[in-house]
């Protein structure tokens, strides 16, 4: 019972807690940091609030427009399909840390974890 309880903490041990600055998530890191929170940013102008549930839907607000679908991983991407709105259809991202509680998603739009 001792050796599993040894091996079972060298196992947690041994899992990436957070990626660092410049690393790309995996799909754990993103489990961990990203599912689940509130994501903010902006672009062009318009600010941007993304949320990714753990249920596996997604929510999109912008302006006094809201959106959601689902969300699924892809090897280690997040990929959201949406019925709707400016990203209807299937996109896929990676996740890049920038420091902090921010990252920087593949197509180049700088995110903010709010929660």
């Amino acid at each position: 019972m001792q050796t599993a309880n040894i091996l079972a903490a060298i196992l947690i041990a041994s899992l990436p807690l957070s990626a660092a600055a410049g690393e790309t998530l995996t799909r754990e890191q993103m489990s961990r940091q990203i599912i689940g929170k509130e994501l903010t940013a902006t672009r062009k102008g318009v600010n941007i609030r993304l949320r990714y549930l753990p249920a596996g839907e997604v929510t999109v607000k912008m302006l006094l427009l809201s959106f959601s679908g689902t969300w699924d991983f892809e090897g280690d991407s997040i990929c959201m399909t949406m019925a709707g709105g400016p990203r209807k259809g299937r996109n896929c991202v990676t996740f890049t840390a920038l420091g902090g509680n921010r990252f920087l998603n593949s197509e180049g739009l700088a995110m903010t974890v709010q929660d």
